[in-house]
Parts: C-alpha cells; structure tokens; sequence
C-alpha cells in the first residue's frame, strides 16, 4: 500500500496537463477552500516567487497569518506550502494528500502532481485560518491549476522565453498565456516588460476594466550598493520609500521589490496595518532560498536556481569571477546559460543531478565549447572538487537548476555544516 507522499509522487509520471477541469473538481470536493481567504495571485517568468517572499515577509511583520504556495521545492515538498514561514508538517501533509486520494481516484483520469499539491495548499491554508494568501502560479497562467482564486490583487513580473513547448514559442504568446491570471476589475501590477508582450498584458487589463501599475509608468524604484549589500528606494503613487536593506541578493531584485511594494500600495485598504514599516522590515527581512544566497562562507558558496539564459544572464551580472559548477535539465539551451555564465566564470566545472530530467553530463560538455571545464560524474563528487578550487577571493556558484541546488544544498548540509533552508 502507497504511503501518502508515495502516492503523491506517483502522480509526477502523468506529467503537465494545463487545464482547470480536475483542480475546481477537487476543490469542490471538499468545500471550496480556495474562497474561504483573501489572495494575491503572482505570475511571470522570473521572479514570481521573490516577489512573494517579499511580500509575505511585509504581512507578517504587519501582524498578518499568511499562507504562502510556491513551487518547485528545493529538498522537500514540504516547502511549497508555508504559513508565517514555517512549511507544512509531514503528518498535516500526508492526512491531507489522504483526504484528497479517494476524490482523485473517482476521476476518470488522475490530477496532476501540480493540481493535487495546489488543492492540499488552498485546503491547509483554509484549515489554519489565513488572513491571506500569496498565490504563485506554476507555469504560465491562463490554465495554470492555481487560476480558480479570485484575488484582491495580481502581479506579473516579467516575460521570458521558457517552457515554450507549453505556452508558446514567442514572447506575445507567452505573455497571452499570462495574462490569463487577470480577472474584472481586479488591480494589476506589472513588472518590468518588453514592449510587445506589455502591449499584450495591457490590452487583456483594459478588457477586464482593470487598474493597472507599470514599472516605470506609475511607479519607479532605485538601488544603490554592491549586488549583496543593496539599499532599495521606491517612488510610487502614493508611497515613497527611502533607501531601506534588501535581504535578497542580486540587481534584479530591485523590479521584484518594487513590484511588491505596488502590491502593497493596492492592498493597504484591505490590511491597513500594511503601512510604510511593514514594508521596509519586510523588505529587509525576506527569505528565499538558493536565489544568490551565501550558504557557507569558508570558502564562500553561492547558490542559484537559475535555469534559463536570462536566469543566468542575472546571476552573472551579480557575481564576481568565481568557480562555477553547473548541472541542468534536459530541456534547457545548455550552450546560451553558459555563454551567459561566463563573464563571470573562472573556471567551470559540469556535472549531472540525480534524476531523469538531467542533461547527461556528456551532452552538457557537447555545449561547453572549446571553452576549457572539468567534468564529474555527479554532484556528490563534483562539489568537493569544486570547493577545492575555491577561495575566498573566488568563491563557488553552484547553479544551473532548482533540482542541482535541492541536491548541492542537501550535501552541503550534511557535510559541510552549510546553512539551513529558511522561509
């Protein structure tokens, strides 16, 4: 007999089917939970989930119970689910995957992993009493199985191109596919986004009759500093802030703050306590982990998840030359992430994650060029080879995927003494 989370990750062999059929079936089931809450539904290419964290931390520190749905994880399933930071319990976790079981295994065909993990987050947050919840899609939007709320607010952070075998293969198309988080008269925030694909969102807003804040157009923000001690200023409609701590590293932090504290600007009627205190300890005070985040400091350790060009573009922009270990997907340009890696590659040394959506290690090397790596079998004796290289004035970058730094990071932890995850 399957255990509750065996199940769970049985459901991973059905793959991705965008739709939202089987995730209102289930909600349904069980009462609609997904009402019970106010939410703010995220959606964009990069920095969704940054800008949740953000966001999240700016409710608690205002006195706020908030749910938080994010994915992937990064060492445990566990994690896409959090309220006031603190992940779902593994007991909580496996009654609610039971209680969701026998209403899957009466449909014709069986949810998604993505759908069954989305209705044990609407179902949790309900069972715990949110004041709010804080809502990231999963891939694009439109048929996303997060798409049934309802939200007291929206955000779209950018467009890229990525997952094109599912929401097309030009930025117009994949911005359609996300705009199809916006609902009538429901205020919208949008990051920073090429002309054409914006023209796309904008035009969905005005059919939706909704308010909607551009960065740039209604709101601007500022940083200063190096990209690990930045200091953000913001300038909105009705809110300016001066330059307070960013907690999260990285020059493209700076749009994903600004676009949470325009949520923020939106929400404040709801949640008055939401007020300009709030948002700069929440902003100094986030936590996303594996997002340029120093996991040990002898000799330094960086980790990002980045798993595209631009992902990678940004994380090189924000470091120094340093070592770089890189593991990726199956399905990613390998050639384009590292010739964006490599402004600030010293050296580079390539390896495979655990699992079958890796790249083999052989291919990744095919794409490496004539530029000169070392190459190991597996992250397991990659990482000590890659921190041999190291020092402190050339720290080391694991990267590359969130299935390489959920694995990186669990070794690190084991035997390095690196530092824990934290939400």
């Amino acid at each position: 007999m399957q255990t509750p989370r065996e199940y769970l990750a049985g459901l991973e062999w059905h793959g991705i089917k965008l739709g939202l059929d089987k995730i209102r079936a289930l909600l349904d089931a069980v009462g609609n939970p997904h009402l019970a809450y106010p939410t703010v539904h995220i959606a964009g290419t990069n920095g969704k989930g940054s800008v949740a964290a953000f966001l999240d931390a700016m409710f608690r520190t205002a006195g706020r119970r908030v749910g938080r749905f994010t994915s992937p994880h990064i060492v445990a399933v566990n994690e896409r689910f959090t309220i006031n930071g603190i992940p779902i319990g593994t007991d909580e976790l496996d009654g609610l995957i039971a209680r969701f079981r026998p209403i899957a295994e009466q449909m014709d065909a069986p949810p998604t992993f993505f759908e069954m993990t989305t209705a044990v987050a609407f179902r949790w947050f309900a069972d715990h009493g949110v004041d709010v919840a804080i809502v990231e899609v999963g891939m694009g939007g439109r048929l996303d199985s997060t798409n049934v709320v309802e939200p007291l607010a929206c955000a779209i952070t950018n467009i890229g191109l990525d997952h094109m075998q599912y929401l097309g293969d030009t930025l117009d198309a994949i911005a359609f596919e996300k705009a199809g988080i916006i609902k009538p008269r429901v205020p919208l925030v949008l990051g920073e986004v090429e002309p054409g694909p914006r023209e796309v969102i904008l035009g969905r807003a005005m059919e939706m009759d909704c308010p909607v804040s551009v960065c740039g157009r209604d709101f601007q923000y500022s940083l200063q500093g190096p990209p690990f001690e930045q200091r953000f200023g913001y300038d909105g409609v009705r809110l300016t802030l001066p330059a307070t701590p960013l907690s999260l590293a990285g020059r493209h932090q700076g749009a994903n703050a600004a676009v949470a504290v325009a949520l923020a600007e939106r929400l404040e009627s709801a949640f008055p306590s939401l007020d300009e205190r709030a948002l700069h300890k929440g902003l100094a005070s986030a936590h996303w982990p594996c997002r340029l985040e120093r996991v040990l400091n002898d000799p330094p350790v960086i980790m990002d998840i980045a798993h595209n060009t631009d992902g990678a573009r940004v994380v090189a922009e924000a470091v120094e030359r340093c070592i770089v270990l890189l593991a990726v997907s199956a399905d990613k340009d390998a050639d384009a992430m590292i010739e964006a890696l490599a402004p600030a590659t010293e050296h580079l040394v390539l390896s495979q994650y655990t699992g079958s959506r890796a790249m083999p290690l052989e291919r990744l090397c095919d794409a490496a060029g004539g530029r000169p790596y070392d190459a190991l079998a597996t992250l397991a004796e990659a990482i000590p080879h890659a921190l041999a290289l190291s020092s402190h004035d050339c720290p080391l970058l694991i990267t590359g995927s969130i299935f390489t730094c959920g694995e990186a990071r669990s070794i690190l932890i084991k035997g390095y003494a690196a530092r824990l995850l934290e939400f």
